[in-house]
């Protein structure tokens, strides 16, 4: 058990070390505590933090950071961190008053404000299985037989794709499987279009309406498949590169950034169903590349789709209090926000 000057030591080494990235020394901590003691007590107590492993020496100074351990002993019993408030809320409210069309829209701004707030790299997921329904396909014809296949989704989501009309085919030959697909697959969810193509149902409907459907189901279903394609939603991606305290080379910066790119290995490591913010540290964090770096995350609800995740991928020396506080008035933000979008 620390006593509590040790634990105002241990604060104080952390919110220097924080603000400033240099050891920390007993003479630096007596200017800066409310304590009148001596530099030789600070250094008495410095000894036994380092003796319980929270707080180590460098080499290269003859003062003290904190430890692994000793930032994990700060986050469980320490630190000073609140619920955001309604105001804090609408303050990050006021950032969503663009025109967002597209769910994904604002989740791209999302995460790229919370990253300028923070410094960190900012990581947004929607729920998994997200119910997104079809609202609208179109074809639109260019030159030389080329068109591009629009699908409109109930998110606000516009997905298109270019393809070129075989020359045998003319555009207008195809307006029938389009009045077909929105008179039938309008209001539908989009993976339960998809399970229709894999079944005889829609290949059928379509052959009865032109000799060749494949090319046509083809891109439909490519169409269908890249509108709920899984998406990081990534601000600050660059910042990670300076986070770590050790030289990267360049097949691991590499690795690192397709790392963030990535839907599925995003969730593995961030998934969370709290509403409350968690923090992981370092080998807390369940991947190598991550091991350098803090990462914290918080779930955020789309009404009747499910939980959404954002997380916040920092240095292990990072303002958790004030991190803390964002990561939670965001995430009531977007609870609240994705309403305008289901």
């Amino acid at each position: 058990m620390l006593t509590e000057r040790q634990k105002l030591i241990l604060s104080a080494i952390i919110y220097e070390y924080t603000q400033t990235a240099r050891a920390v020394g007993s003479k630096s901590l007596q200017q800066q505590l409310d304590i009148k003691v001596s530099s030789a007590t600070i250094r008495n107590e410095m000894a036994t933090l380092e003796s319980e492993a929270l707080i180590k020496k460098l080499h290269t100074s003859a003062g003290r950071i904190p430890s692994r351990a000793g930032y994990r002993y700060y986050l469980d019993n320490l630190m000073l961190a609140r619920a955001a408030t309604q105001q804090d809320i609408a303050l990050v409210m006021q950032s969503f008053r663009g025109n967002f069309h597209e769910m994904d829209d604002l989740l791209d701004e999302s995460a790229r404000t919370l990253s300028e707030l923070t410094g960190a790299t900012a990581l947004i997921l929607k729920p998994e299985r997200l119910n997104i329904v079809v609202s609208g396909f179109r074809l639109v014809p260019l030159e030389n037989q080329l068109l591009i296949a629009v699908l409109v989704t109930n998110d606000g989501k516009v997905t298109s794709q270019t393809f070129k009309l075989p020359r045998e085919l003319a555009v207008s030959s195809l307006d029938s499987m389009i009045k077909y697909i929105n008179d039938r697959m309008n209001g539908r969810p989009v993976l339960e279009v998809l399970k229709m193509m894999q079944s005889d149902e829609l290949p059928t409907q379509m052959s009865r309406m032109i000799k060749t459907p494949a090319a046509f189901l083809q891109l439909f279903g490519d169409v269908l498949a890249r509108s709920i394609g899984d998406t990081v939603h990534i601000g600050g991606r660059l910042n990670v590169l300076g986070f770590s305290d050790n030289d990267q080379d360049t097949k691991e910066v590499k690795r690192l950034l397709e790392f963030l790119i990535s839907a599925s290995d995003v969730r593995r490591v961030a998934t969370t169903t709290a509403h409350h913010v968690t923090i992981k540290i370092a080998k807390e964090i369940d991947e190598p590349l991550l091991k350098p770096f803090s990462l914290i995350t918080r779930a955020f609800t789309v009404p009747n789709q499910g939980e959404g995740v954002i997380a916040l991928l920092g240095p292990i020396r990072m303002t958790y209090a004030r991190n803390v506080l964002l990561m939670d008035a965001f995430g009531e933000a977007l609870s609240q926000k994705m309403i305008e979008y289901t």
